[in-house]
């Protein structure tokens, strides 16, 4: 019984040190990342040109309503490929039906549309996370403003990195493919260029806008995307195995020592059966005298 109480106890230590393992492996696997702080500007911040339609006479509202979208708070991670991953935060989200997102490098003419991803919402924010070229990479944020029934254009930079997650930003895993991008022309350029000024030209007035996989039809709510990565897959079968087995082994485990306690208990002495008395037999000489006698006339 000794014997079968350690193999139980080691059995379960080992379930115990297996998982652990898988718990600090999985911690260990987000990707490095660094604090950043995020800055909306109504010009681009490059050329110094105005792409929103609301064009110069509109900068001051244009850059305090930018002010008031932009959260400071900004997250860049490293994938293990190299690849980065900018998360942004903006706030009045409720007042926002669409949001376009592109990239540009610093000195370069054309953007590229990507595709994100929603990490997390709050009262009135929304977390965006897009892939970037470099990390003083330019976005383009084209947001639809229901109150003003047209799109917004403004531009967003980070800048002061430091270590660590102050935004308290969704983390992602180091082994994240990059995303693809979206809207591209054939000769891998954007469609757009940075050198439209204020896109009032009649009609609308509405902004042209750039499609995304995660964006959605003018008026509906924004889809959250929801990523289920191969890890987390692994990790609830690997749990869902560990607590089978450990019901196994704690089914087996109160089997054996029933069975134990049933084999190593001593059997108790039972009182001995008393003897049946016999019955008194006349072996006399008149009682064969009178059976003969019997026997005799029957004969005869």
């Amino acid at each position: 019984m000794k014997h079968n109480a350690k193999k139980y106890i080691c059995s379960l230590l080992a379930l115990v040190l297996v998982f652990g393992c898988m718990t600090i492996g999985a911690a260990a696997a987000e990707a490095p990342c660094e604090s950043a702080v995020a800055s909306g500007q109504y010009r681009h911040p490059g050329t110094g040109s105005i792409e929103d339609s609301g064009g110069s006479s509109s900068e001051a509202l244009g850059q305090s309503m930018v002010t008031s979208v932009v959260a400071p708070e900004a997250l860049m991670e490293t994938a293990s490929d190299g690849s980065l991953y900018l998360s942004l935060r903006f706030n009045l989200m409720s007042n926002i039906s669409k949001t376009d997102l592109s990239v540009q490098e610093p000195g370069e003419s054309s953007w590229t549309p990507v595709t994100y991803e929603v990490t997390g919402e709050g009262d009135d924010t929304k977390d965006f996370r897009i892939p970037v070229p470099a990390k003083d990479a330019i976005v383009r944020a084209e947001c639809f403003v229901d109150a003003m029934g047209r799109a917004v254009i403004f531009y967003v930079t980070v800048d002061n990195f430091t270590a660590g997650n102050t935004g308290n930003f969704a983390r992602m895993d180091a082994d994240k493919a990059p995303a693809q991008s979206a809207n591209t022309s054939s000769s891998g350029s954007s469609v757009i260029g940075d050198d439209v000024v204020g896109l009032v030209t009649g009609g609308s007035g509405k902004a042209p806008t750039v499609s995304d996989s995660t964006s959605t039809a003018e008026g509906e709510e924004p889809m959250q995307e929801v990523i289920i990565t191969g890890r987390v897959w692994i990790m609830f079968f690997l749990l869902v195995f560990c607590a089978q087995m450990l019901a196994c082994l704690t089914f087996w485990g109160i089997k054996t020592l029933i069975i134990s306690r049933k084999t190593s208990r001593p059997r108790k002495n039972l009182p001995p059966i008393p003897d049946e008395p016999e019955e008194d037999v006349d072996f006399s000489d008149a009682l064969w005298d009178e059976e003969w006698e019997e026997t005799k006339d029957e004969v005869h």
